[in-house]
């Protein structure tokens, strides 16, 4: 592959990942609705999931492997140093996906399961179980602010890194990619 195409395909995960960035953070905002403090219904805390779900997924699918001709953001592509507690963070924030998000690893399942009898009749027993699913949150207080912290130091990196690109190669930004209107 010739240097002019790995520039493209690198400019393409940037520029993508910045839509991925902002869902993140975007997700991250709402989930900082949740007070640490409050007492939520089942129904409520999952709607906090969905957040925190939407917002680790939107972090981590850049630093992905995707099928076709996009390679996966490096750290490097996007010019940025960590420290060991961000660095820390962002492999939390990967395993998490791996684990938990995009998978359901036996390891990292929380889930209580208890089978009951209750009579069903003068003859049997019916059999029914109960099922209680971890809802709590990974990122919620100081834990959520670090992570937005870190989505906006990714975010703003990828952008400078194109803004700088744009101010060399403008014509290199006038692209349009639909899989909707191929």
């Amino acid at each position: 592959m010739n240097r002019q195409v790995f520039q493209q395909r690198q400019r393409l995960r940037l520029l993508y990942s910045l839509g991925d960035f902002q869902l993140a953070l975007s997700a991250a905002a709402f989930l900082s609705e949740c007070d640490p403090d409050e007492k939520y219904s089942k129904v409520e805390l999952r709607r906090f999931r969905c957040y925190e779900t939407a917002m680790i997924m939107g972090y981590t699918r850049p630093f992905s492997e995707a099928k076709g001709e996009i390679p996966r953001l490096t750290l490097k592509m996007a010019g940025v140093k960590f420290t060991d507690e961000q660095q820390s963070l962002h492999r939390k924030f990967i395993r998490l996906r791996n684990k938990v998000i995009a998978h359901s690893d036996a390891e990292m399942m929380r889930v209580v399961s208890k089978a009951h009898s209750m009579k069903f009749d003068d003859r049997s027993d019916f059999i029914f179980f109960e099922t209680v699913f971890d809802e709590g949150l990974t990122f919620i207080g100081h834990d959520l602010i670090w992570a937005n912290e870190l989505l906006h130091i990714v975010s703003g990196a990828v952008y400078t890194k194109l803004i700088k690109e744009a101010q060399r190669q403008p014509a290199d930004f006038d692209l349009r990619r639909d899989y909707l209107d191929p």
